[in-house]
């Protein structure tokens, strides 16, 4: 069995919910149906034993009956039932399945026999399985979470793929915080149990999808000699991999276990594995959305650590000079003349009050022009590798055509392009700077200090895997 074309689950053609209700319009399964049937181009069928019609549509009794073949069937109905219907799909030719039901290995010993048949059924008929106990996958052609869209706050389509164990953890702190953020994705996936398809299976398969550059995990715990081959298999890939890990305390690890039976690992272990193999591992799920959001925008990585931050307020800057401590990055001396380069570069009102050491404070007297100027000196600068902006839009003399203008300087700066990052508060009034600023994913932009200066750590942990294989 191929577990590594995964086609048919991510581009299916055709699908059947088996689990609907005639009903109860919001039963899960009845939800996957209509959400498919009405904004997805997948071409869907509603399954259930007793029939009947769902909005005038035909209710099929079984999957047999279904009038065309199928690539998916998603499975939503009790545990104990699902090895039957699932003997059904290998029966009928399905190509694969999600089952969505929970209630196996996480339950115990019992729950383990029923997904030990469910293994057994699956490769009797050559049927890849994503879960049990799972909600499947979004992406551009179809969707297998359980909640209606309008709950949902789903990404633009990009170049990410998200695998993650937990599907609360998938839609609460990943694509909803990617949203916030428009950070686009090109598929998602909660794997749940992963009886059978694993982390290892979606690397492969995402490592050969040509629109995806960035693979981010949600992990609890990998299956029994597999997180070594994991591990190895990330280290060969080209592909950028972040990965956040739970269940790494005795507590987090107890919880996992009931959660989706993910074993316990040694973490300390896995944790020196992952640097060394060149996965970036994010700590909080606020470094996995910035460390995303800057691998996702094809940042050059830095190598040294070597950055030059640019403020126009003396407290953003000495917040950001402290985070630079914590996160291992050196704000870069200047030499005097590039002092000079920097003074003679700004308007006298402002150069007369500002601090052109590093962090600089341009101070309050600024103008586009002067924030222009020196960037477009410092990614001249031999001696820095990437800059951070701190923007305060507050300054009256600050236009709200800044982020375009400083877009510009980097798109037009002569290769090898150096790593711009902005800070600038989220707010919908500033909407616009934001937006000249991302444009053409020029620079990507933190929504505090502090995120701004975990995107430059996360390029220079992604510059010291690249200066390990020179």
């Amino acid at each position: 069995m191929d577990l590594n074309n995964l086609d048919p689950i991510f581009k299916p053609k055709s699908m059947a919910v088996i689990g609907v209700s005639t009903k109860r319009p919001l039963f899960p399964g009845t939800i996957i149906y209509n959400k498919n049937l009405h904004e997805f181009p997948v071409e869907v069928y509603a399954v259930n034993e007793k029939g009947g019609l769902i909005e005038g549509n035909t209710v099929y009794k079984h999957i047999s009956d279904v009038p065309t073949d199928l690539d998916l069937a998603v499975i939503i109905i009790k545990a104990k039932q699902v090895p039957q219907e699932l003997e059904n799909c290998g029966e009928a030719g399905v190509k694969s399945a999600i089952v969505v039901s929970g209630g196996f290995a996480e339950m115990g010993s019992n729950g383990k026999k029923l997904e030990e048949e469910l293994i057994r059924v699956a490769y009797k008929y050559d049927l890849p399985f994503m879960g049990p106990n799972c909600i499947g996958i979004h992406s551009d052609y179809v969707d297998t979470f359980i909640l209606p869209s309008e709950r949902l706050a789903t990404p633009p389509s990009g170049n990410v793929a998200v695998v993650s164990q937990s599907g609360g953890v998938l839609i609460d702190q990943i694509l909803s915080k990617f949203h916030e953020r428009e950070i686009g994705v090109r598929a998602a996936a909660n794997i749940g149990n992963k009886a059978l398809i694993t982390e290892i299976n979606l690397l492969n398969y995402f490592n050969k999808d040509p629109k995806v550059d960035t693979i981010v995990f949600y992990n609890e715990g990998f299956k029994k000699n597999t997180g070594r081959e994991f591990v190895q298999l990330a280290k060969q890939m080209k592909k950028d991999i972040i990965i956040l890990k739970g269940g790494k305390s005795k507590f987090g690890a107890k919880a996992a276990q009931s959660h989706t039976a993910a074993m316990a690992t040694n973490f300390n272990l896995i944790a020196s594995s992952f640097r060394q193999a060149g996965i970036i591992e994010a700590i909080t799920e606020t470094e996995l959305v910035t460390y995303t959001k800057a691998i996702s925008f094809g940042l050059n990585e830095i190598h040294e650590g070597n950055i030059a931050i640019l403020s126009i307020s003396g407290g953003h800057a000495v917040l950001s000079a402290d985070l630079c401590a914590y996160y291992k990055l050196n704000p870069v001396p200047f030499t005097d003349e590039q002092k000079q380069l920097l003074y003679e570069s700004v308007n006298p009102s402002a150069a007369a009050i500002a601090t052109f050491d590093n962090p600089i404070d341009l101070t309050g007297s600024v103008t586009d022009k002067d924030i222009e100027n020196c960037l477009e000196l410092l990614l001249s600068f031999d001696n820095v590798e990437g800059i951070v902006v701190l923007l305060v839009p507050y300054v009256p003399t600050i236009s709200m055509q800044i982020g375009r203008r400083l877009s510009n300087i980097v798109q037009n700066s002569p290769p090898p392009k150096k790593p711009v990052i902005a800070y600038l508060p989220w707010l919908r009034r500033y909407g616009i700077i934001i937006k000249g600023l991302e444009l053409n994913k020029a620079i990507p932009v933190a929504h505090t200090v502090e995120e701004s200066i975990q995107m430059m750590h996360c390029l220079h942990i992604k510059g010291l895997k690249y200066k390990k294989k020179e």
